[in-house]
């Protein structure tokens, strides 16, 4: 069943690399079954080492091969440490005064890192944007009761205050963003990066950095080679109607003076051949010449 859901997600983030763009329908499809399978993952890691795991301490869990380049780990809180101390763990800061909802006395945070992966599933779901981090996220689910391989999920209420996403190792650029990518709605939104540069959230989901895309500027040379070529095409074609004007008038000239009722003769003028009419003159009248007034 495990092969079969990791074949599932990557067919999935296959198809969602050459998409140029998502809806929400297509992204909280796209989620699932990577959802599923780190849950997965995550309960069996918590099982196998329930009797070693201690509150409070972050574990990483181990995924398979297909999965390589994804950092995922779970920590386990009483939900009243929640309350008084919040927790700093991997990338989310989650203020004081928090409380899972529904209430539960015990939660377990899975934080996850999608590495390289987020590229081939998120870059081309946001609009006009493209991802400068990786993808990261967190879920909360229940820790009263693991054994029954249910386990239920959670949310968050932080009282308002909100939950902090940072990206240690990133060097922001001019125009970042952050994105946030709802796991259970599907829902894409871009908002401004804080001072400090961290990103906000008041509910559990995946998010990055973006940046606009920006659109390829062509270089002078290409335009100047443009207008050269041109220009060229243009004068070529205005050199051929020319041409063909002129013999096209000659022509008309030509078969004028076949069907006329007058013969012309014609004459050679370098190597053309030119009509030209015979010369006649008027002679005088002889009857009145020998007359005199």
């Amino acid at each position: 069943m495990e092969d079969i859901m990791i074949l599932l997600f990557l067919l999935c983030s296959s198809f969602c690399s050459f998409a140029q763009s998502f809806d929400s329908k297509h992204i909280a499809t796209a989620a699932e079954p990577l959802d599923f399978i780190l849950q997965d993952h995550a309960l069996k890691s918590l099982l196998f080492h329930r009797q070693r795991n201690e509150t409070g301490t972050l574990y990483e869990i181990k995924l398979p091969a297909s999965l390589s380049g994804m950092d995922v780990s779970y920590v386990r809180l009483r939900s009243k440490t929640l309350w008084r101390k919040g927790a700093n763990f991997s990338s989310f800061q989650i203020p004081s005064r928090t409380l899972p909802m529904p209430y539960v006395k015990r939660v377990v945070i899975m934080y996850q890192d999608l590495g390289n992966l987020s590229y081939q599933l998120y870059n081309h779901t946001v609009p006009g944007y493209s991802l400068v981090s990786s993808v990261v996220g967190f879920r909360v689910y229940d820790a009263s009761n693991p054994t029954t391989g249910n386990v239920r999920k959670l949310d968050f209420n932080t009282s308002e205050a909100p939950i902090s996403v940072r990206f240690p190792n990133l060097k922001f650029p001019r125009g970042a963003k952050c994105a946030s990518f709802g796991v259970s709605n599907g829902k894409v939104s871009v908002g401004e990066i804080s001072v400090g540069n961290v990103c906000h959230t008041r509910s559990y989901g995946r998010f990055s950095v973006v940046i606009p895309k920006r659109k390829k500027a062509v270089g002078v040379w290409v335009w100047w080679g443009v207008g050269s070529v041109t220009v060229l095409l243009v004068s070529f074609i205005g050199m051929v109607l020319v041409k063909i004007i002129k013999v096209k008038r000659l022509d008309e000239m030509e078969m004028q003076m076949e069907e006329g009722s007058v013969d012309l003769e014609t004459v050679w003028i370098g190597y053309s051949k030119m009509p030209c009419a015979t010369v006649t003159r008027t002679h005088p009248n002889l009857e009145n010449a020998g007359l005199s007034t």
